[in-house]
Protein backbone atom coordinates (compact mmCIF):
# COMPACT_ATOMS: atom_id res chain seq x y z
CA UNK A 1 0.00 0.00 0.00
CA UNK A 2 1.09 3.27 -0.84
CA UNK A 3 -0.29 6.29 1.64
CA UNK A 4 0.11 10.41 0.79
CA UNK A 5 -1.34 13.14 2.27
CA UNK A 6 -3.24 15.57 -0.43
CA UNK A 7 -4.35 19.53 -0.41
CA UNK A 8 -7.86 19.83 -1.17
CA UNK A 9 -10.69 21.95 -1.27
CA UNK A 10 -11.74 20.79 2.32
CA UNK A 11 -8.46 20.49 3.87
CA UNK A 12 -6.23 18.23 3.74
CA UNK A 13 -6.71 14.01 2.97
CA UNK A 14 -4.97 11.26 3.72
CA UNK A 15 -4.74 8.93 0.15
CA UNK A 16 -4.21 5.77 -1.14
CA UNK A 17 -2.26 5.82 -4.40
CA UNK A 18 -4.16 3.41 -6.63
CA UNK A 19 -1.91 0.97 -9.82
CA UNK A 20 -4.65 3.23 -12.38
CA UNK A 21 -2.66 6.54 -11.54
CA UNK A 22 -5.22 7.77 -8.70
CA UNK A 23 -5.27 8.45 -5.54
CA UNK A 24 -8.57 7.37 -3.23
CA UNK A 25 -9.37 9.66 -0.57
CA UNK A 26 -9.21 8.36 3.24
CA UNK A 27 -11.48 9.43 5.84
CA UNK A 28 -8.34 10.84 7.77
CA UNK A 29 -6.88 14.60 7.71
CA UNK A 30 -3.40 12.95 6.67
CA UNK A 31 -1.60 9.54 7.29
CA UNK A 32 -0.45 10.48 10.67
CA UNK A 33 -3.97 10.07 11.61
CA UNK A 34 -4.50 7.42 9.93
CA UNK A 35 -1.55 5.44 11.25
CA UNK A 36 -3.17 6.74 14.92
CA UNK A 37 -6.50 4.32 14.25
CA UNK A 38 -6.45 0.62 15.62
CA UNK A 39 -7.93 -0.55 12.65
CA UNK A 40 -5.50 0.74 10.07
CA UNK A 41 -4.96 -0.14 7.65
CA UNK A 42 -8.43 -1.18 6.83
CA UNK A 43 -10.44 2.41 6.05
CA UNK A 44 -13.06 3.49 3.53
CA UNK A 45 -12.32 4.95 0.32
CA UNK A 46 -13.68 7.89 -1.25
CA UNK A 47 -13.52 10.70 -4.14
CA UNK A 48 -10.51 9.50 -6.59
CA UNK A 49 -8.35 11.91 -8.04
CA UNK A 50 -5.64 11.91 -10.94
CA UNK A 51 -2.47 11.87 -8.78
CA UNK A 52 -0.77 13.86 -11.85
CA UNK A 53 -2.56 17.06 -10.64
CA UNK A 54 -2.98 16.58 -6.35
CA UNK A 55 -0.98 18.44 -4.37
CA UNK A 56 1.33 16.83 -2.00
CA UNK A 57 1.15 18.11 2.02
CA UNK A 58 2.81 16.66 4.22
CA UNK A 59 2.14 12.90 5.64
CA UNK A 60 1.50 14.31 8.97
CA UNK A 61 0.30 18.28 9.80
CA UNK A 62 1.49 17.07 14.15
CA UNK A 63 4.83 15.55 13.22
CA UNK A 64 5.75 13.00 16.62
CA UNK A 65 9.69 12.54 17.02
CA UNK A 66 12.03 12.27 14.63
CA UNK A 67 14.98 9.86 15.56
CA UNK A 68 18.26 10.15 13.49
CA UNK A 69 20.84 7.52 14.19
CA UNK A 70 24.62 8.60 12.99
CA UNK A 71 25.70 5.60 11.50
CA UNK A 72 29.15 7.20 11.31
CA UNK A 73 29.26 7.81 15.44
CA UNK A 74 26.82 5.14 16.72
CA UNK A 75 24.65 8.35 17.95
CA UNK A 76 20.87 8.59 18.94
CA UNK A 77 19.50 12.43 18.04
CA UNK A 78 15.88 13.05 19.12
CA UNK A 79 14.03 16.08 17.44
CA UNK A 80 10.76 17.50 17.67
CA UNK A 81 9.82 19.26 14.16
CA UNK A 82 6.73 21.75 14.90
CA UNK A 83 5.50 20.81 11.23
CA UNK A 84 6.98 19.09 7.91
CA UNK A 85 6.99 20.84 4.55
CA UNK A 86 5.80 18.84 1.59
CA UNK A 87 7.86 17.14 -0.93
CA UNK A 88 7.40 20.28 -3.43
CA UNK A 89 7.00 22.84 -0.76
CA UNK A 90 9.35 25.64 -0.23
CA UNK A 91 11.81 25.53 2.85
CA UNK A 92 12.32 28.98 4.43
CA UNK A 93 16.34 29.57 5.66
CA UNK A 94 16.54 31.99 8.45
CA UNK A 95 17.80 35.49 7.28
CA UNK A 96 21.33 34.76 8.83
CA UNK A 97 21.76 31.88 7.51
CA UNK A 98 24.55 31.15 4.92
CA UNK A 99 25.62 27.45 5.20
CA UNK A 100 23.34 25.04 6.04
CA UNK A 101 23.40 21.29 6.67
CA UNK A 102 21.33 19.05 4.44
CA UNK A 103 20.73 15.01 4.34
CA UNK A 104 18.50 13.54 2.69
CA UNK A 105 17.81 10.11 3.95
CA UNK A 106 15.19 6.77 4.28
CA UNK A 107 13.34 6.84 6.62
CA UNK A 108 10.98 4.48 8.79
CA UNK A 109 7.65 5.52 9.91
CA UNK A 110 6.33 3.87 13.20
CA UNK A 111 2.58 2.29 13.51
CA UNK A 112 1.37 0.85 16.34
CA UNK A 113 3.10 -1.43 18.98
CA UNK A 114 6.31 0.10 17.77
CA UNK A 115 6.00 -1.64 14.33
CA UNK A 116 7.41 -0.28 10.83
CA UNK A 117 4.25 1.01 9.01
CA UNK A 118 6.33 1.76 6.14
CA UNK A 119 9.33 3.77 4.62
CA UNK A 120 9.88 7.04 2.80
CA UNK A 121 12.28 10.03 2.25
CA UNK A 122 13.44 12.26 4.91
CA UNK A 123 15.28 15.81 4.15
CA UNK A 124 16.91 17.99 6.53
CA UNK A 125 17.65 21.68 6.09
CA UNK A 126 18.58 22.96 9.03
CA UNK A 127 16.55 22.03 11.94
CA UNK A 128 13.77 22.38 12.30
CA UNK A 129 13.14 22.36 8.66
CA UNK A 130 12.31 19.03 7.92
CA UNK A 131 10.35 17.61 4.45
CA UNK A 132 8.73 13.99 4.82
CA UNK A 133 6.91 12.42 1.96
CA UNK A 134 5.86 11.84 -0.72
CA UNK A 135 4.54 8.96 0.21
CA UNK A 136 4.88 5.89 2.90
CA UNK A 137 4.94 2.61 1.17
CA UNK A 138 4.37 -0.37 3.54
CA UNK A 139 7.01 -3.30 3.33
CA UNK A 140 5.21 -5.51 1.24
CA UNK A 141 4.97 -3.28 -1.58
CA UNK A 142 8.74 -3.04 -1.63
CA UNK A 143 11.52 -5.62 -3.15
CA UNK A 144 12.85 -6.67 0.19
CA UNK A 145 10.20 -5.88 2.12
CA UNK A 146 11.30 -4.79 5.43
CA UNK A 147 14.89 -4.96 4.54
CA UNK A 148 14.56 -3.15 1.02
CA UNK A 149 17.16 -2.48 -1.47
CA UNK A 150 16.60 0.86 -2.96
CA UNK A 151 18.62 3.52 -4.49
CA UNK A 152 18.91 7.19 -3.27
CA UNK A 153 20.12 10.28 -5.42
CA UNK A 154 19.79 13.37 -4.89
CA UNK A 155 20.55 16.63 -6.41
CA UNK A 156 21.46 20.30 -5.69
CA UNK A 157 20.83 22.77 -8.48
CA UNK A 158 21.20 19.61 -10.76
CA UNK A 159 24.55 18.54 -8.96
CA UNK A 160 24.70 15.02 -7.74
CA UNK A 161 25.33 15.37 -4.14
CA UNK A 162 24.24 11.71 -2.89
CA UNK A 163 24.27 8.58 -4.22
CA UNK A 164 23.74 5.76 -1.62
CA UNK A 165 21.49 2.54 -1.64
CA UNK A 166 19.72 1.03 1.53
CA UNK A 167 20.93 -2.41 1.20
CA UNK A 168 23.36 -2.64 3.77
CA UNK A 169 20.52 -0.82 6.26
CA UNK A 170 18.82 -3.45 8.64
CA UNK A 171 15.93 -1.55 9.62
CA UNK A 172 14.32 -3.91 11.71
CA UNK A 173 17.51 -3.78 13.83
CA UNK A 174 17.64 -0.09 13.70
CA UNK A 175 14.37 -0.06 14.99
CA UNK A 176 15.13 -2.09 17.52
CA UNK A 177 18.06 -0.64 19.00
CA UNK A 178 16.22 3.34 18.61
CA UNK A 179 13.28 1.61 21.18
CA UNK A 180 15.63 1.17 23.54
CA UNK A 181 16.26 4.42 23.99
CA UNK A 182 12.83 6.09 22.87
CA UNK A 183 9.58 5.20 23.40
CA UNK A 184 8.50 5.47 19.78
CA UNK A 185 4.52 5.72 19.09
CA UNK A 186 2.27 6.36 15.91
CA UNK A 187 3.78 8.60 13.29
CA UNK A 188 7.48 8.73 14.69
CA UNK A 189 10.09 8.60 12.63
CA UNK A 190 13.44 6.75 12.04
CA UNK A 191 15.75 7.56 9.77
CA UNK A 192 19.74 6.54 9.33
CA UNK A 193 22.49 8.24 7.81
CA UNK A 194 26.23 9.18 8.40
CA UNK A 195 27.47 13.30 9.35
CA UNK A 196 25.69 16.10 7.39
CA UNK A 197 28.41 17.62 5.16
CA UNK A 198 28.03 21.75 5.00
CA UNK A 199 26.40 22.92 2.08
CA UNK A 200 26.51 26.69 1.12
CA UNK A 201 22.76 26.83 -0.14
CA UNK A 202 21.20 30.28 -0.86
CA UNK A 203 17.56 31.45 -2.04
CA UNK A 204 16.51 29.92 -5.35
CA UNK A 205 18.58 26.12 -4.38
CA UNK A 206 16.47 23.63 -5.46
CA UNK A 207 17.12 20.42 -3.62
CA UNK A 208 16.31 17.41 -5.23
CA UNK A 209 15.78 13.63 -4.12
CA UNK A 210 14.44 10.32 -5.23
CA UNK A 211 14.08 6.94 -3.39
CA UNK A 212 13.41 4.38 -5.63
CA UNK A 213 10.01 2.66 -5.29
CA UNK A 214 8.81 6.00 -2.97
CA UNK A 215 9.18 8.81 -4.94
CA UNK A 216 10.60 12.55 -5.31
CA UNK A 217 10.99 15.46 -3.75
CA UNK A 218 11.84 19.09 -4.91
CA UNK A 219 12.12 21.92 -2.42
CA UNK A 220 13.03 25.83 -3.60
CA UNK A 221 14.80 27.76 -0.63
CA UNK A 222 13.32 30.84 0.10
CA UNK A 223 14.50 33.16 2.63
CA UNK A 224 12.85 35.43 5.33
CA UNK A 225 12.79 38.68 4.00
Amino acid sequence: MKLTTIRTSGGTRAARAEGDGTLVELPYPDVGALLLDPQWPVAAAGRAHEAMFCDRAPLSARPGKVVRVDLGRRSVHVTRPKSFAGPRDAIVLPQESVAATWKAEPAVVIGRLGTIAGFSILNEVTVPWLSLGPALVTPDELPGGLRPRLALHSFVDGRPVQKTDTADLDFVALVHRVSQHVRLEPGDVVAAGHEEVPLLLSAGSVLETEIDEIGFHENVLERVT
